[in-house]
């Protein structure tokens, strides 16, 4: 692992199902080989506190730009790109499974903003937090508060239908359509998109677009595989469909993305 880069898994056996894991991040702008860097939507959600070295956040999608302080964002296809405003990025956080959020608000996700403020969704928790974390030594404290603040305002409700939806679209790798994955729920088509809509944020093809964009990435990243292949082991039609899927989600062709990898610090996997 990255020596600037320290991720952990969640000491709490009940957050091991809600949160893939923390990670802290301290570096120096200047070991930074990009001053803006392009964020590749992913199928998960991230909550982060930036200490005191905020992010400019803008929604390329929106035309809107966000100072991001301590944040949390929702599944979205929106092309964003940040740009830090110091002379360092310091982040503490975590990459939460995507019906993270609708445990911690009672709010329709598809209503809420694209980059919520944490504390509008923790309220004097939040607060409470800042004070714990700038009080930390190492990142080990850090995550225990990360973990303590998700177990403060976790809500008990049955989100079992969005869940087991989610699980398995990506067992099948998003290889899935919209009238099978309805099947196998068990309701119809109309009632698996409210659901989506409403623990999600996003539909359930938007949800299916992005778990293919992340496999295809992934491969894009660890392997030397063509793009011809990517496209095919993938199961999209052919290059050209593979190509316009991607660019469409990220404003970047294949092509360029996999030339940026290297240079992606804040890639999620």
């Amino acid at each position: 692992m990255d020596k600037d880069f320290i991720i952990q898994k969640p000491f709490n056996s009940h957050l091991q199902s809600l949160v893939d894991y923390y990670f802290f991040i301290d570096i120096p702008i200047t070991e930074l080989k990009i001053e803006k860097e392009n964020v590749i939507p992913f199928p998960r959600i991230t909550f982060g506190y930036f200490f005191e070295h905020p992010f400019s956040v803008t929604n390329h999608t929106t035309e809107e730009t966000i100072k991001a302080e301590m944040i949390i964002s929702r599944i979205s296809t929106n092309q964003i790109s940040v740009r830090p405003l110091t002379d360092r990025v310091k982040i503490i956080g975590a990459h939460v499974r995507p019906y993270t959020l609708a445990y911690l608000t009672d709010e329709n996700i598809s209503e809420m903003p694209w980059l919520i403020k944490t504390g509008d969704l923790f309220g004097k928790n939040a607060q409470n937090f800042k004070k714990a974390i700038d009080k930390c030594t190492n990142p080990k404290n850090m995550f225990a508060e990360v973990e303590n603040i998700f177990l403060r305002t976790i809500l008990a409700k049955d989100l079992s239908l969005i869940t087991s939806a989610i699980n398995i679209v990506e067992s099948e790798k998003g290889d899935i359509s919209i009238g099978t994955l309805s099947e196998k729920i068990g309701v119809s088509n109309r009632t698996l998109r409210n659901h989506f809509y409403k623990s999600m944020g996003c539909s359930p093809k938007e949800y299916i677009h992005l778990v293919k964009l992340k496999q295809s990435i992934y491969q894009m990243k660890y392997s030397t595989d063509s793009l011809t292949s990517v496209s095919y082991s993938q199961n999209y039609a052919d290059q050209a469909h593979f190509t316009n899927t991607v660019k469409n989600i990220t404003g970047a062709s294949p092509k360029k993305i996999r030339k940026e990898i290297p240079d992606f610090r804040f890639l999620q996997f």
